[in-house]
């Protein structure tokens, strides 16, 4: 027999949909809902946060539960199949004025970042290390640092030995390390198709090629992977795995654990970025490639550039087999890490403060992710199809006989920004699509000074936006 949250949560959905409950409504707090039903309070908090995963109530930061529904109602966009081959990796040189642009760069809003609480933790922990300040830092990184963050991931995610931890300057800076000891300029490396800007740019820079395996019903073609391995044509694999960048999917465990038996059977690297992993927008935390690695061949990567900030330039990577050589190309390039930074992000973890903020932000977030889903589907075409992400910070648009590329010119003459979607490939894919961020809010907007509000702003250049999209497709009709 089910659990009895479970059942009170069929129950519930049930009211929603026949419109005994209305969409907005506020939902009791959790000690009164406990009592009118007869249930326990961790009952109702399971029942609770059940039907929050399941999309039917939204969290409010101190407001409460509101019943609202599953905002994936709209197509999702479709992504083409087709035969993976070798290609050359493009430079894209950014728009240095939209770089400022709430929905251009993967960021979350300065109003979601505790500055006051990292600035104590900043003046706290260097006071504790001030005895190591005229020294350069730990090329491995702080011991206390890696310790501590060895325990926040093996209690909320999956086991991370300390002593294997190396940390780095953001998580570009661990991947591109983890490029150089796997492989040498001209090879190939595997990567998903849509694949993150950044990376294709990386590995143009390292002056390495790539092989593009498309990915589409948020599953990676491993028939085509795993020709590539036993052809011995890719040298290593970079992949995302949760809440992907552009996409917004994450693979299955299936898929996950698939991938590092992949890995281990033709003995080739997969380096994993894993940026994302801390910004599901429920009370769900997935697993990496790396739980499933027995053999050490997933160097997984990860930053605080999503999460807090990129400013800090600090991330870090677990090499697994290839940890000496990893190390070595630390020690030889670079002196180590700000230890400013690492005694900040090691207080503010030991404090607790980390874990009370990725839950303030995953609540925020999802709020955010719905907002934009709902104003977007409200504002643009009935053929645009809109990604449905359960984590990460950004949306994927794709819109039949659009424009991306043009419709971004024009856009820029409003100010207004987003990322084209055929930077995301080497190949000639993704002309109809494009991504924006979701880490500023566009709404919670005061009734007073509502012209000048960030908020009030951000929702007129979204609006702007969709008009100029609706503009773009009637024009072309």
């Amino acid at each position: 027999m089910p659990a009895k949250y479970l059942l009170l949560s069929k129950e519930i959905i049930s009211d929603i949909e026949l419109g005994k409950l209305s969409l907005g409504q506020r939902m009791p707090a959790i000690r009164k809902f406990s009592k009118i039903r007869n249930i326990s309070n961790t009952t109702a908090i399971n029942c609770y946060q059940n039907l929050q995963e399941l999309g039917w109530l939204q969290v409010k930061p101190q407001s409460g539960y509101f019943v609202t529904q599953p905002f994936g109602k709209n197509k999702i966009p479709e992504f083409p199949l087709f035969e993976s081959k070798v290609s050359l990796p493009k430079r894209i040189t950014p728009l240095i004025e939209a770089m400022n642009s709430p929905f251009y760069i993967s960021l979350i809003s300065p109003e979601l970042i505790p500055f006051d609480v990292l600035n104590r933790c900043t003046k706290q922990g260097n006071t504790r290390s001030q005895h190591l300040s005229h020294l350069y830092p730990d090329y491995q990184g702080q011991p206390n640092l890696r310790h501590v963050l060895s325990k926040h991931f093996s209690d909320n995610y999956f086991s991370l030995n300390a002593n294997k931890l190396t940390i780095t300057n953001g998580c570009i800076d661990a991947v591109k390390t983890a490029i150089e000891v796997t492989t040498k300029p001209g090879d190939a490396i595997a990567i998903s198709s849509p694949c993150f800007n950044g990376l294709i740019e990386l590995l143009a820079s390292l002056d390495r090629k790539v092989i593009e395996i498309p990915c589409f019903d948020a599953q990676l073609d491993l028939i085509q992977l795993e020709q590539h391995l036993k052809g011995k044509s890719v040298k290593a694999c970079l992949f995302n795995s949760n809440h992907i960048n552009p996409q917004g999917i994450s693979f299955s465990a299936q898929q996950k654990q698939k991938l590092a038996k992949l890995a281990e059977q033709y003995q080739t690297p997969i380096i994993e970025d894993d940026i994302y992993l801390e910004l599901s927008h429920s009370a769900h935390n997935p697993l990496p490639i790396k739980h499933w690695d027995n053999s050490g061949w997933v160097l997984w990567c990860g930053s605080i550039s999503k999460t807090l900030s990129p400013s800090y330039r600090l991330g870090w990577c677990e090499p697994g087999r290839f940890f000496e050589q990893y190390l070595l190309n630390r020690s030889i390039r670079n002196y180590g890490v700000n230890l400013v930074v690492q005694n900040m992000l090691y207080e503010f973890i030991y404090s607790g403060q980390y874990a009370k903020h990725l839950k303030k932000l995953k609540i925020k977030l999802n709020q955010n992710v719905r907002d934009y889903h709902k104003f977007l589907s409200q504002n643009l075409p009935k053929n645009a199809r809109i990604s449905t992400p359960q984590g990460g910070l950004v949306l994927w648009i794709q819109i039949t006989n659009l424009n991306a590329q043009a419709l971004l010119i024009e856009a820029a003459k409003h100010k207004v920004y987003f990322r084209v979607g055929n930077e995301f490939s080497t190949l000639d894919l993704y002309k109809d699509c494009l991504r924006i961020n979701i880490g500023w809010a566009i709404t919670d907007i005061p009734k007073s000074n509502t012209a000048n509000n960030p908020n009030s702003i951000r929702c007129k250049q979204l609006a702007t936006l969709c008009h100029l999209i609706v503009q773009q497709i009637t024009r072309d009709f």
